[in-house]
């Protein structure tokens, strides 16, 4: 269960995966909209894929990514935010989280690595029935295959 994180704007290093994770939630949970999505959490391989992903919406005028990731959602009304023991296995990590945005069930599962910065999110996985991804997939997209 989440306690009272609260929402940072500069980087802060996290040595527990877990903490990361709901870090993640913790604008969402305050009713606050993220200012902007926790790139310097980032994992430098993911980091790259965002960077690219934002080049190519410009080029293209149109969004590759037209909703939020973290909450399979556009708007959000967040309860319920569960975060799962990790499950570590040297420098990489699983963490799975789960909530309820307007009522329905979600389920994400987050891919994290470690390095010298501390816990870094290099993937994350909807794994909700109704609409499912994988966030590294959606940033290589090219949206004029679609």
């Amino acid at each position: 269960m989440l306690l009272g994180l609260a929402s940072s704007a500069t980087a802060q290093p996290f040595d527990d995966p877990r903490a990361l994770v709901e870090h993640v939630y913790s604008s969402y949970l305050a009713d606050q909209i993220p200012s902007d999505y926790p790139r310097e959490q980032f994992s430098p391989t993911l980091r790259q894929l965002w960077d690219d992903m934002e080049a190519r919406s410009e080029e293209l005028e149109m969004p590759i990514l037209d909703f939020d990731p973290f909450i399979n959602g556009q708007d959000f009304d967040i309860t319920d935010v569960s975060a799962a023991d990790p499950l570590i296995e040297g420098d990489t990590a699983t963490v799975v989280v789960t909530f309820r945005n307007f009522g329905t069930p979600q389920e994400m599962r987050y891919s994290l690595i470690r390095d010298a910065g501390g816990w870094k999110i290099d993937d994350l996985e909807s794994l909700s029935e109704e609409y499912n991804y994988r966030l590294s997939e959606i940033l290589t997209d090219d949206p004029m295959l679609n």
